[in-house]
C-alpha cells in the first residue's frame, strides 16, 4: 500500500532519540466512509501501535465547505461525527489519539493566521492552479491545512509524519516550507496507493458502485461485487485454457488487500488464476463474504462506540 516517502527515514531517527512521534491524518467529511477510507485508517491504527505514536485526525469541515462540497458546515458537521464513529471504532489507542472538526478547534485558526504571512497569494495560486474566480476561502485553507499538519509539531514539539494520497502532496510542499521558515522538524510523508474502485475506476462517493459503504447493505455489497471489473476470459472453456488476467483484475485486487493476510496466500491465489485453476465467480464469492463479515463486525462496534466517542474528542461535540 506505501509506496514512497519523503524524510520518514529522519522521522525514526528522531523516535530513535527519544522524543514521541506523531501521525496526522484527516478526512473531509461530506459523505459516509467507504472501504478505502477504512484500509487508510487501518494502517494509521498499525503506525500508532508500532510506533507508540500520538495521533492526531483533523475533520475537516472547513476544506468541504470552502471547495462546496457540502451545502453547509451544518452538515459536514454530522458527517464529520459519523466518520469519526467509524475511525474509532478500527481500535485506536484512546488515550494516545485525538479528533477534532476543525472549525470548532480555535488553535486551529490562530495557527492558520500566524502562518499564513509565510504564504503569498501568488504561491498558492500557482501550487494548486487557482484561477482568479476561486472564493478567499479555497486560498486561505493552504495555511488551515498548514495548521493540521504542523499544529502536533508546534504546540507539543512532537515530529510528524502525514500517510497520504499523492494528491495532496501540494499541501504538504507548503507545510515544509513554513516549517523550515520557523526552524521547527518539517513533516515527514508517507505516500499511500489509491486502491482501484470495484467497475476499474477512482473510487468515488459520486459513483457508489465503485466501492463499499459502511452503509451498504449485505445485498448491495453482494451486487457491487458481482457487476466488478475482472481479470477473466469470456467463457469457462477459455479460462481453464488461457487461464485468468490477475494483473487487471480489481477483485483479486480487492481480495489481497481485505481478504489474505500473508502474501504466500496472494502469490498462490494468483498463480491458480494464472493456471484456470479459479473461476471468476469463486473469487467474487470469496470476497463478497469477506465484505459482508466486515462490514457487518464494523457496524457491530460503531454501535459499542457510541458512548464513547467524546472521549476521543479534544472539544466538546
Amino acid at each position: 500500500m506505501v509506496f514512497a516517502h519523503r524524510d520518514f527515514d529522519k522521522y525514526l531517527e528522531e523516535g530513535g532519540t527519544g522524543k514521541t512521534l506523531a501521525i496526522v491524518s484527516g478526512r473531509g467529511p461530506s459523505e459516509e466512509l467507504h472501504m478505502g477510507h477504512l484500509v487508510l485508517f487501518e494502517f494509521i491504527k498499525y503506525l500508532q501501535e508500532e510506533l507508540n505514536a500520538k495521533v492526531f485526525i483533523p475533520l475537516s469541515d472547513d476544506e468541504k465547505y470552502v471547495f462546496q462540497k457540502v451545502e453547509s458546515l451544518d452538515v459536514a458537521y454530522k458527517y464529520a461525527l459519523s466518520n469519526a464513529l467509524s475511525i474509532i471504532s478500527l481500535g485506536f489507542k484512546e488515550e494516545d489519539t485525538k479528533l477534532y472538526i476543525s472549525t470548532r478547534s480555535g488553535w486551529v485558526y490562530r495557527l492558520a493566521v500566524s502562518f499564513s504571512k509565510h504564504l503569498t497569494y501568488n504561491t498558492v495560486k500557482a501550487t494548486f492552479g487557482f484561477t482568479d474566480e476561486v472564493n478567499i476561502g479555497e486560498i486561505f485553507y493552504a495555511a488551515t491545512q498548514a495548521a493540521h499538519i504542523l499544529g502536533p509539531t508546534i504546540m507539543y514539539g512532537y515530529p510528524v509524519v502525514v500517510p497520504i494520497g499523492m494528491d495532496q502532496d501540494p499541501y504538504m510542499r507548503l507545510s515544509r516550507d513554513i516549517a523550515g521558515k520557523l526552524r521547527v522538524f518539517k513533516p515527514a510523508s508517507l505516500y499511500i496507493k489509491f486502491i482501484r474502485g470495484l467497475t476499474g475506476e477512482p473510487m468515488s462517493a459520486s459513483k457508489p458502485e465503485t466501492s463499499i459503504f459502511i452503509t451498504d447493505t449485505p445485498q448491495t455489497i453482494r451486487s457491487k461485487v458481482w457487476a466488478a471489473f475482472t481479470g477473466g476470459r469470456a467463457t469457462v472453456e477459455e479460462q481453464r485454457k488461457l487461464g485468468g488476467e490477475a494483473e487487471k483484475c480489481v477483485v483479486y485486487e480487492w481480495l489481497s488487500i481485505f481478504h489474505f493476510k500473508d502474501v504466500k496466500d496472494i502469490e498462490e491465489h494468483y498463480w491458480k488464476c494464472r493456471r484456470g485453476e479459479i473461476l471468476c465467480g469463486e473469487c467474487k464469492n470469496m470476497l463478497t463474504k469477506t465484505l459482508i463479515r466486515y462490514m457487518e463486525e464494523h457496524n457491530r462496534k460503531r454501535m459499542e462506540n457510541i458512548n464513547k466517542l467524546q472521549k476521543y474528542f479534544e472539544h466538546e461535540i
